[in-house]
């Protein structure tokens, strides 16, 4: 984001939005390029390791809500390209954090909102999409990954990233479950395969959550 910024004469826009903990604000950043129409959004910076002391890193209730609230951000300055760079999450929950800022519903068998975090995807029952704000259709997105993690199994998501984020191996084994269910019900409710695509599992999953809620490419 920094580099960008610097070598297109961009600028730095800042706000407040949710941290890595459902219930913690923290301040993050994302670029405005020096094209007026391109953003670079770095996952991190709302939904990162670093936001959280050791003690805190939960992967069942950390959630990507903040970097779907910087996505809608770009929105509203009227971006035409958004760039995603995945890397340094607290997160295991498929995107799906940003997905609900983005005005997805995640829904469980009452017919009722999720809680935010990977572990509330085992509930997950219907995918709604008639509210997904309207303008993620007129974006180009560009998925910036390193890893080519599908999202689940053994070198998905939860079993390679989950311990560093503080899951046990019984929570690793809890939070792939929940992904498989989501992925499973995305592939049910969205017409996408996400669960074996090679990045889906980059960001605890929040390629996939891009791949299935944006027009993304990665």
């Amino acid at each position: 984001m920094e580099t960008l910024i610097e070598a297109t004469q961009g600028r730095k826009i800042t706000l407040n939005v949710t941290g890595p903990l459902p219930n913690q604000e923290v301040s993050a950043s994302f670029g405005l390029l020096g094209d007026q129409k391109t953003a670079v959004i770095e996952m991190a910076q709302a939904s990162g390791l670093e936001k959280l002391p050791p003690d805190q890193r939960n992967p069942l209730v950390t959630t990507t809500y903040g970097t779907g609230q910087l996505i809608k951000a770009a929105l509203d300055l009227g971006v035409k390209k958004i760039v995603m760079a995945l890397g340094g999450s607290a997160t295991n929950d498929g995107g799906a954090g940003m997905a609900q800022a983005l005005g997805v519903q995640l829904l469980d068998a009452n017919h009722q909102p999720l809680k935010l975090g990977g572990g509330a995807l085992k509930s997950l029952e219907k995918i709604a999409l008639a509210t997904l704000d309207p303008r993620i259709k007129t974006v180009e997105f560009l998925i910036a990954s390193d890893v080519s993690n599908p999202l689940c199994g053994p070198n998905g998501a939860s079993f390679v990233f989950g311990p560093q984020k503080g899951a046990t191996p019984q929570m690793v084994t809890a939070l792939d479950e929940a992904l498989a269910h989501y992925a499973n019900r995305i592939q049910k409710d969205c017409k996408i395969s996400v669960k074996n695509q090679a990045g889906a599992g980059a960001a605890g999953g929040l390629g996939a959550g891009l791949l299935a809620f944006t027009p993304a490419k990665m």
